[in-house]
């Protein structure tokens, strides 16, 4: 009797303890499926986040490139914005989304759009400001045109004088340009005694005599003139004391030069040249204003 009811004990005991853990599978069963259930939702609901974070951030990257494309004066603060979208937009499809950096994601994605906003007012009042500048520039445009008509009859009137002033100056200029005139040259034999005989025997003369005239004008400026006199023999060659003068790329061998003092009145200049075995035939004689030919003549000796 006492073995039936101990085992009767232990039955109870087992069953207890079996209802027992029955009991904390259900629980931990029901736990877990609520668990289980919140985390699906809360990937639902992470996964709808990110989805429509998406959809704003295409949104607002396409809205940029339109105002870009119109609004040159801020594009490199809209690029910056632009930038930072591109940036989201990469971080979203490769990160693991958690709701700590969706949270992070959407707080950067408001602070673009809060400075696109911002650009936005900016840019309302840069069109604001050149729609009165336009208005301003239209009535300024109504008083230019008045103005430039009377500023072309004034600019034709000029242009008259203009022409008249040029020719004017012209006829000026030409009329203080030096004449030269009434060249000579004349030739000697210098004897010992200091006694001049003027002669055309090739073989006597020693000394070489020529003057010119400049003519009095009292347009022309008071100066002093450089004369390079030049005289050839019948060989081409040059007598006197053969110096060289560079003008530029030109060179001149001369005979001699002359320094001439001109006072704007009539003027003559002389000069002399020592020669020795000078031969007969043509002599040609040629005065340099500088470089520019100014009077020339031919002699022929016996």
């Amino acid at each position: 009797m006492s073995k039936k009811r101990k085992a009767t004990q232990n039955n109870k005991s087992f069953k207890t303890i079996i209802i027992l853990l029955a009991c904390t599978m259900l629980v931990g069963l029901f736990y877990t499926y609520k668990i289980t259930s919140r985390s699906k939702k809360e990937i639902i609901t992470l996964r709808e986040d990110k989805e429509n974070m998406l959809k704003d951030l295409e949104k607002s990257q396409l809205f940029l490139n339109q105002i870009m494309t119109s609004n040159k004066m801020l594009s490199s603060k809209l690029v910056a914005e632009q930038d930072k979208i591109k940036q989201l937009i990469l971080d979203l499809n490769s990160k693991n989304i958690t709701e700590k950096n969706i949270a992070d994601y959407k707080k950067t994605a408001n602070n673009v759009d809060a400075r696109i906003k911002s650009l936005l007012n900016e840019i309302d009042r840069y069109k604001k400001k050149i729609d009165s500048t336009n208005i301003v520039l239209a009535k300024t445009n109504i008083d230019l045109t008045k103005t430039s008509a009377s500023l072309i009859k004034e600019k034709n009137k000029n242009d008259t004088l203009t022409v008249s002033n040029v020719k004017l100056a012209n006829k000026i200029s030409d009329a203080s340009k030096l004449y030269f005139f009434d060249l000579k040259t004349n030739f000697f034999k210098l004897k010992s005694s200091g006694k001049l005989i003027e002669t055309d025997n090739a073989n006597k003369i020693n000394l070489i005599k020529f003057s010119f005239m400049i003519a009095e004008n009292n347009l022309a400026k008071p100066t002093t003139k450089d004369f390079y006199i030049q005289i050839i023999d019948s060989k081409n060659n040059v007598l006197g004391s053969k110096n060289l003068e560079k003008f530029g790329n030109e060179t001149l061998n001369y005979s001699t030069l002359l320094k001439v003092k001109y006072q704007n009145k009539n003027t003559k200049v002389e000069g002399e040249i020592p020669v020795t075995n000078l031969q007969g035939g043509i002599l040609f004689i040629n005065v340099f204003d500088k470089s520019k030919l100014i009077l020339n003549s031919a002699v022929t000796l016996s």
